[in-house]
């Protein structure tokens, strides 16, 4: 039987994110000021997102494991700081990139982003698979799918609006069409009507044609669609 992952959707996200940015960073001539800062928004959006997803598992997963693996706990806590880390690291050089006045100074600290952000990039995957696997394990051993999606819940409950709004967004972007139909069933059922309509809404910005119409047909009557 296939156990409940609360890292999937969020992590799928993640990854939506890392990814688009990454691809955005190496098109980018970094000579040009303009065209530089709206790489580096990305990368500062993705660093937000991954220090605010690492403190809500600090606060509310790595708890549920520390009492019967208390190793397992801290080693997981070791690479969050790690990772922080790496985005202090990124945050300096995108503070040098600023500062540059000059185009070839901005291609110089562009390179230097761009290494870091792959650095990023490459440590953030293999720690998100590592959750999936490992921490996944310890968790399914100790509580049933029920406890998991109570917590999963209680995460979500205390996600700011501005950050559920990009975490959302990326989400639709990021997982397939049985995982959106699902959670925006799960939404219709359970989530109040103005947070479901929130959700729906993306399927209209964030989604192919042929992915967005048959999601949409899924959760609603033909004649609601059109």
């Amino acid at each position: 039987m296939q156990r409940f992952n609360p890292f999937n959707m969020i992590h799928k996200a993640l990854r939506a994110m890392l990814y688009d940015a990454a691809l955005t960073l190496q098109q980018t001539y970094f000579a040009d000021a303009a065209e530089a800062d709206a790489a580096l928004q990305k990368v500062e959006t993705v660093l937000s997102q991954f220090e605010q997803h690492a403190h809500h598992e600090d606060t509310y997963l790595l708890p549920s494991i520390t009492y019967y693996n208390p190793w397992l706990a801290n080693e997981f806590e070791k690479e969050h700081e790690a990772d922080h880390q790496l985005s202090s690291r990124l945050k300096h050089l995108l503070n040098i990139f600023r500062a540059a006045t000059l185009p070839q100074e901005r291609m110089v600290a562009g390179s230097a982003i761009v290494k870091a952000f792959t650095e990023f990039v490459v440590f953030n995957l293999q720690h998100m698979s590592k959750e999936e696997i490992v921490l996944n394990q310890a968790l399914w051993e100790h509580y049933t799918d029920a406890e998991l999606m109570q917590l999963n819940q209680t995460i979500v409950a205390n996600i700011p609006p501005e950050e559920k709004a990009i975490s959302s967004q990326w989400m639709m972007r990021g997982v397939n069409k049985v995982e959106a139909i699902n959670w925006l069933k799960g939404m219709k059922q359970h989530a109040p009507e103005p947070d479901f309509w929130r959700v729906y809404a993306l399927t209209k910005t964030e989604l192919p044609v042929h992915r967005r119409v048959e999601v949409q047909e899924a959760i609603l009557e033909r004649e609601a669609i059109y």
